[in-house]
């Protein structure tokens, strides 16, 4: 069974293994008009829907650490940043660690961190 990721940011959400790891997602949206066999599927099922949806794919991040994950979800973030100053860096820095913060409040980790630190001891 999949468990969905908990979105931390628009881009990137957070899952856990349940045993050791949290694992980074990123959020992709798919237009499936796009694909190569889109004709011969509509040809097939003329109803099939056309709108774009959203997917979340798994990231190569693991991380032991919550701390750790979420750090990496900043650096993608930093690294994806298409503005012009320092201000407006900062001030999607700050938007990102609010989020993080909501998400934080919004999700209770301590059962996974609780199942990392005894797996651990």
């Amino acid at each position: 069974m999949k468990t969905k990721p908990l979105p931390i940011t628009h881009n990137y959400g957070i899952k856990s293994d349940g045993i050791r790891n949290f694992q980074l997602c990123g959020r992709r949206m798919i237009d499936p008009t796009k694909s190569p066999k889109w004709a011969e599927k509509v040809a097939e099922n003329p109803d099939l829907d056309s709108a774009p949806y959203e997917k979340w794919v798994e990231i190569e991040s693991y991380h032991g650490r919550l701390e750790s994950a979420l750090h990496a979800i900043v650096v993608r973030e930093t690294l994806q940043f298409d503005g012009d100053s320092i201000a407006e860096l900062k001030a999607h820095l700050d938007g990102i660690h609010e989020l993080i913060a909501e998400s934080l409040k919004l999700h209770d980790f301590s059962e996974e961190i609780a199942r990392f630190e005894v797996s651990e001891g």
